[in-house]
């Protein structure tokens, strides 16, 4: 949706399903992981467990105190979810470390992370500061992906760091950029 803000689009009611593979982009599903409550949510309320399969369109990292969180790097994964949506979420301290290994480990045998299907999997810790549990997010790869073609095409066509929607509202990250998208605010003091 590039057209220019002040020109109405119209919206098609009338639409319905989708042919067998093809993924929904006409805007990005935001997906939270929720490290408090262990599981994994669709906007603010949507609780839908504690695992999430994604077939990951791109990745972006930023650094910026977002959420009221001091200065931190924060991931940022465009992909295809379950429903065959095109969709974001955001990680950060050890659940971006957890992806960046799964990264770094098929990068060092070869292969990409395009393609598979990742299951990301909220995993239970105990906080040393304050004796609080938290969950992470862990990663694995479970399989080819079903939508690889589609989001190679994607991709080639359609793709750019414009799709990135981090925060709600403008906001500066470490470079002087303005960014704007939606995200529940995080509590302070725990990891996600």
């Amino acid at each position: 949706m590039n057209a220019p803000l002040n020109t109405p689009l119209e919206i098609a009611l009338d639409e319905t399903g989708l042919p067998e593979g093809q993924i929904l982009a006409d805007s990005v599903r935001q997906w939270r992981s929720d490290c408090q409550s262990g599981q994994f949510k669709i906007g603010a309320a949507t609780m839908r467990g504690p695992k999430l399969d994604m077939e990951i369109v791109g990745a972006q990292i930023s650094s910026g105190e977002f959420f009221g969180y001091p200065l931190q790097t924060w991931l940022a994964v465009l992909f295809v979810d379950p429903d065959g949506v095109l969709a974001s979420i955001l990680f950060k301290t050890e659940s971006l470390d957890n992806f960046e290994e799964l990264r770094r480990q098929y990068r060092l045998k070869g292969e990409t992370l395009l393609g598979k299907t990742i299951r990301a999997a909220m995993s239970k810790r105990a906080s040393r500061a304050n004796g609080e549990s938290y969950y992470a997010v862990e990663f694995e790869v479970t399989s080819e992906g079903r939508y690889a073609r589609q989001i190679a095409e994607f991709r080639q066509l359609r793709y750019h760091s414009g799709l990135f929607r981090l925060l709600p509202g403008p906001a500066e990250n470490d470079e002087g950029d303005k960014a704007d998208g939606q995200a529940e605010p995080a509590r302070k003091g725990k990891g996600k």
